[in-house]
């Protein structure tokens, strides 16, 4: 059994869970149990991060995209990693990541220098 209290616990501090990188979309948000079931961890859908836009100047680039990809495969193209897809889905204000951007939509991307910074800022909102 794993005990997790009513507040939740971050998955990296369950340790019946394997670990993820740490840029992965899983690793900001709390899980939670049921008070009947602690067996079963899930996570509150309902929560949202934001970034705040417009984007300030000088922290991001953009792009055109020149067929419909997916978003990891954008991700990977522009960050080297297949986790950040979360990031630019959330840069550019897009509500449905089940689909894929058009053929010629530009996209901001955040600079990969920016990337570690915004993520710990989010973590550290989300574990106040």
């Amino acid at each position: 059994m794993i005990g997790l209290s009513a507040l939740g616990f971050f998955r990296e501090d369950i340790n019946a869970l394997s670990k993820l990188q740490k840029n992965s979309y899983e690793n900001i948000f709390r899980m939670y149990s049921t008070e009947n079931d602690s067996n079963y961890i899930f996570y509150n859908i309902l929560n949202s991060v934001y970034i705040p836009t417009p984007l300030q100047a000088g922290t991001y680039y953009t792009i055109t995209t020149q067929r419909v990809m997916p978003w990891t495969a954008i991700s990977y193209n522009e960050y080297k990693s297949i986790n950040l897809w979360w990031l630019i889905v959330l840069a550019n204000n897009i509500y449905n990541p089940i689909q894929y951007p058009a053929a010629g939509t530009s996209l901001n991307i955040i600079k990969p220098s920016y990337v570690p910074t915004i993520i710990d800022n989010i973590s550290q909102q989300l574990r106040l």
